[in-house]
This record gives C-alpha cells, sequence and structure tokens, in this order.
C-alpha cells in the first residue's frame, strides 16, 4: 500500500476513534447473568425452514473497537456490552438465560452466537465459558445449525478442533466480517483492520475440520457512491463464495450512534443504502454464486431514515421480498417489484459519483 493509502487510513482511523467518543467509558452496566439481546426469527436451516435464536451475550466487548484502531467505521455494537469484565459462570448463567427462551419451540433450530465482537477471543469469551457454552448446545438435539461470530485472527486450530469435537456432527459457521473483498474498501471505508488474505487462511483453516463460513457481506460503507456500493457488494459476494464461504449474509448499513457514519450521516454527508440497491445485489448475487452457496439478508432498521430505505411508500413491500427471498433463494421473490421512487434510485445510480449530492426522500 503507498504512503498516501496509508496517511488516509490513518485519518479515518483518528475520526473513527474520535466519534466513538467517551461512548465506551459511559457503556451502562447490564445484569451479569442476562445477555444483551435475544430474538428469534425464521431461517432456512438445512432444506427447512426452522426458527433461528440470535443470542448476543453481553461481555466487556470487541477487543478491536476497545482498541486505539477506532473499531469499523459503522458499528456500534461495542455499547451491548457492559463496562467491566463479565465471569465465565455469568457467561454461562446467560446463554442459559437465553436457551430458556427456545423452549416449546420444535426442530430444526439454529443457533446463533454473538458477543458484539468475536466469541473466539479469550479476552470476551473465556475458554472454560465457551467449552460450556458449546456443551449446552449439544446437548439440544433440536439445533441441527451453529453459528459461532467472531473476527478472523481469533480462528486458530486448537479452536476449531475443539469446537468440532464437542458439537459433533452438526452443521456449525464461523461467522466473519469480510465486508468488502477490496482490501482498499475493508480498510480504509470500514476501517476492518486486516486484510483479504487473512480472512480467507480462517476460511480454509475452518474448511479443514468440516466448519463452514457465514461471510457477512456490507452494502454501502461510507465514501462509495450508490453505484460503486451495489458494485463492490456484488463483486464481495461472487469473491466470498470462491473463497469458501458457505453462506453469504448481505448487511446494509444502518446509522448507529457513536460511529463516524453517524457524524456523516448528521453532516448530511452519507445516506444508507437504497432497498433498491440492496434487491439489485441479491439479484445479481444470486445468479452469479453456486446454488449450495446461501445468500440471505434481514435488513435491521429496513425502512427508517438510518436504515435501508426508499420512499416511505414501498418500504415494508420491498423488506417483506428480500426476506422472503432469504427462505427461498429465489430470485422471482425480488421480480416485480416497482414504485415511483424507483427512478430517483436509478438517477442516484447514474450521477452520485459524479455530483456528491445525497439523493435521498425526507422520512419522519
Amino acid at each position: 500500500m503507498s504512503e498516501e493509502f496509508e496517511e488516509i487510513r490513518e485519518l479515518v482511523a483518528h475520526e473513527s476513534l474520535a466519534a466513538r467518543g467517551s461512548s465506551i467509558v459511559v457503556r451502562r452496566r447490564r445484569n451479569p447473568r442476562r445477555p444483551a439481546s435475544v430474538w428469534s426469527t425464521q431461517s432456512l436451516i438445512g432444506d427447512t425452514v426452522g426458527t433461528a435464536f440470535s443470542i448476543v451475550l453481553s461481555t466487556v466487548g470487541c477487543s478491536y473497537a476497545r482498541s486505539t484502531s477506532g473499531g469499523c467505521t459503522m458499528c456500534s455494537y461495542l455499547l451491548d456490552g457492559t463496562g467491566g469484565d463479565v465471569s465465565s459462570e455469568n457467561l454461562v448463567a446467560q446463554f442459559r438465560n437465553a436457551m430458556s427462551k427456545t423452549e416449546g419451540i420444535e426442530a430444526p433450530l439454529s443457533i446463533k452466537v454473538y458477543t458484539s465482537g468475536s466469541f473466539l477471543d479469550d479476552t470476551e469469551v473465556s475458554s472454560d465459558a465457551r467449552r460450556e457454552i458449546l456443551r449446552i448446545i449439544a446437548t439440544d438435539q433440536r439445533v441441527q445449525h451453529v453459528v459461532l461470530e467472531s473476527r478472523p485472527e481469533y480462528a486458530t486450530e486448537p479452536k476449531m478442533r475443539e469446537i468440532r469435537d464437542i458439537l459433533g456432527e452438526r452443521d456449525v459457521e464461523l461467522g466473519m466480517g469480510l465486508e468488502s473483498s477490496n482490501d482498499r474498501v475493508r480498510l480504509v471505508c470500514v476501517n476492518k483492520g486486516f486484510t483479504r488474505e487473512e480472512f480467507r487462511l480462517a476460511v480454509e483453516l475452518a474448511k479443514q475440520h468440516g466448519i463452514g463460513t457465514r461471510a457477512y457481506v456490507l452494502i454501502k460503507p461510507p465514501f462509495l457512491s450508490e453505484g460503486d456500493a451495489l458494485a463492490d457488494a456484488v463483486n464481495t459476494i461472487i469473491d466470498a463464495a470462491n473463497m469458501g464461504a458457505t453462506t453469504v449474509s448481505v448487511n446494509p448499513v444502518n446509522v448507529q450512534r457513536h460511529t463516524l457514519v453517524e457524524r456523516l450521516w448528521d453532516a448530511n454527508a452519507y445516506r444508507p443504502p437504497w432497498l433498491w440497491t440492496v434487491v439489485e445485489v441479491l439479484t445479481r448475487g444470486r445468479r452469479k454464486i453456486p446454488k449450495d452457496v446461501l445468500l440471505v439478508c434481514d435488513p435491521v432498521a429496513a425502512g427508517k431514515k438510518r436504515g435501508a430505505h426508499n420512499c416511505g411508500l414501498c418500504d415494508s413491500t420491498v423488506t417483506q421480498a428480500i426476506r422472503r427471498f432469504s427462505l427461498t433463494q429465489d430470485p422471482e421473490s425480488l421480480a416485480n417489484l416497482d414504485c415511483s421512487c424507483r427512478s430517483l434510485w436509478l438517477h442516484a445510480l447514474k450521477h452520485e459519483a459524479l455530483v456528491p449530492v445525497v439523493h435521498d426522500y425526507h422520512l419522519d
């Protein structure tokens, strides 16, 4: 990378850290025995539609975000954590509390374990707590699919072996945020802190232990036009599949508190992606990757001014179509969608890179 590139990268990191400000210090203390969040959605598990439970454990938070790097430009999930260390006993209690909400739910289940950081980072989740959580999952015969979220640097040989040994033959995926397969976009626009090659090596290591990869792909990181963001997301979907990802999860940016993205948004210098862009990314991506690679999207804050949105009139219909596509994998779920705002979206695709003006409807 050039000296000029490194200077820009350092500037973005500095501004990301400034945007985060004192938010880390003022994080509220949570009940250490309760998870930060638990929710369920319909999900395609194998060839069957089942129930996915997403469990966010309240930990000390992402090590990368807590460092002087400033963390990712769009992410404030660190605020889901707590202001102090959480013991192994309390982390296990959080997980048991979350799993109690699955009572009465029939198989198949997918359990997704998040920490707003990395489940495999020993400074967030101790090895003792991690092993016990995996054992709890292993004893539940309804659970057919497991997602464990982590940055690639924590995906080590001993941890991959441990996961496979405890979870047995279950379908397991390592959830990692590739965001963009373009190193310049990932390192500058996202301030992610790792390279495409580091991601690829983690995918390969997981694969050696029969563990798949759920690659998270970002739609519209800051500093990209709508058209460039669309092209980058499609290219990243294709690249993730070529690297061996078993699922590609597409995540349109939503404006979160205490982030560089929020600062840009407040200055009217950033607009979350159009839902039309999300539709186009999924349509093109599905046609360009193997059928056995799942392509899914559940846009956060869809239809709201801080999330992916259109004009406000068609948002609900388009969002429902996106979620339906995630269950069917059929691009026809996204066909025949239309609204008068589509012409403004097409205008933005064509002209936004030439004239850096945010094209938007004013949503309440």
